[in-house]
């Protein structure tokens, strides 16, 4: 549903875009850019050491997991091989147990993930607002008409003449 919504807007946006491009046409040059925003990200120093942030924390939650799955594992392992001198009540006991640990398990995996994201969306926020600021700034500069993402769905291709990655990488780098 939210994926339908933003492609609606991108839908509207790109109609108002060739409308202005038209406007803009009678009047002067048209000028259009774009950019490679996550490889502008990852080519900064500052986008560098937010990757490598979150690889450590990922990194860590995963040793977590992995090391909580193979105790599961265990558990479940010892329960099959004892399962058969077990009572009912004790059968059923530690079946419920090993259900609880699974359980927590996925809940444990989720909330990670939540983290992460919630993590990597802190740690990008200051980076994509200076990453803008530099867009507005060159966009502004240069007089384009108009700046995409080059990853952007709706974009099916674009010159590499009009790619201006490096230049917005070089300005946020000196930012």
């Amino acid at each position: 549903m939210l994926g339908r919504k933003y492609s609606n807007l991108a839908a509207v946006l790109t109609v108002i875009l060739l409308w202005v491009f038209g406007a803009s046409a009678a009047v002067g040059e048209v000028k259009i850019g774009v950019v490679d925003v996550p490889k502008a990200i990852q080519a900064t120093k500052e986008g560098q050491k937010i990757k490598k942030d979150l690889e450590a924390d990922y990194n860590k939650r995963k040793a977590d997991l992995e090391k909580r799955a193979k105790d599961i594992q265990q558990m479940i392992s010892d329960f099959e091989k004892k399962s058969l001198v077990l009572s009912d009540e004790a059968r059923a006991k530690k079946g419920q147990s090993i259900e609880e640990e699974k359980s927590k398990f996925m809940e444990l995996q989720e909330k990670n993930r939540q983290d992460l994201v919630k993590k990597d969306r802190e740690l990008s926020q200051p980076m994509i607002k200076k990453l803008n600021e530099v867009i507005n700034e060159i966009a502004k500069k240069e007089s384009f008409t108009a700046i995409f993402h080059k990853n952007d769905q709706n974009l099916v291709w674009a010159s590499s003449e009009i790619d201006i990655t490096d230049k917005v990488i070089q300005a946020l780098e000196k930012k």
